[in-house]
């Protein structure tokens, strides 16, 4: 992609004002893309869809500015195509996009029009992808709503979009993974004679680190508790903790 857009940035610094397109050559790597020539000399290359939203064909006549303006279509082009291609791998925020397109070197003007499309074309909706991330962390891997929103933070989403997707967060299935989370952790070591205070301090800041609030945190830790003192195995466990 970079040695293209380096081909392209050349081009607009050819003495060529105005010429012929004599040659149009499909690229064997890259089916969708071709080589124009104007009076015998390469001077770009551009995707299909360029190709046909400018009618570039054999014979036809074209001046700088018009040359000017199929790169720049090309430019965006190319950005879009970007884009899709890393939201294939997997969902990004509009924040991730621009970082990584940036890093690409594309400039800024082109980049907030390749978002405006990936927008009207339903690519990318920021609520939503907070509202998804926010259900995946909390279903697959057992985050706590700290932890979640502390990454959605990371991926520039704002803030109005980040509190919508935590108050969606069941607190139940919250509570339920942070007991099963420790109930797995430390269910067999409730015994009668157990050291409660030591698990009762690593189970605090295990659930911590996890992002769980201190509400699921306490709940959790004292259901523990409870059941070490009441001499309760990690089978009888889950029967105490629901009641």
């Amino acid at each position: 992609m970079d040695e293209e857009r380096n081909e392209n940035d050349l081009m607009k610094e050819l003495p060529l004002e105005e010429g012929i397109i004599t040659k149009i050559e499909r690229q064997k790597r890259a089916k969708d893309r071709y080589n124009l020539y104007i009076e015998e000399q390469y001077v770009f290359s551009v995707h299909e869809d360029v190709l046909i939203k400018y009618s570039l064909t054999k014979g036809t006549a074209i001046n700088k500015d018009e040359m000017k303006k199929i790169v720049e279509a090309q430019d965006k082009q190319q950005a879009y195509l970007d884009a899709i291609r890393l939201l294939s791998f997997r969902l990004r925020s509009e924040y991730e996009l621009k970082a990584r397109l940036l890093q690409k070197g594309y400039e800024l003007p082109t980049i907030e029009n390749t978002l405006d499309r990936l927008r009207r074309e339903q690519y990318i909706d920021d609520s939503l992808f907070a509202e998804q991330l926010t259900q995946q962390r909390i279903q697959s891997a057992k985050k706590g709503r700290n932890w979640i929103k502390q990454e959605l933070q990371q991926k520039g989403l704002k803030s109005e979009h980040i509190t919508s997707a935590i108050e969606q967060i069941d607190e139940q299935i919250e509570y339920r993974n942070a007991y099963d989370l420790i109930n797995k952790k430390y269910g067999s070591s409730l015994k009668p004679d157990s050291d409660v205070q030591n698990i009762k301090r690593k189970a605090y800041a295990l659930l911590q680190r996890r992002g769980y609030n201190s509400r699921v945190t306490t709940r959790v830790v004292r259901e523990l508790t409870d059941a070490a003192n009441r001499g309760i195995d990690s089978e009888d466990w889950e029967i105490h903790f629901e009641e």
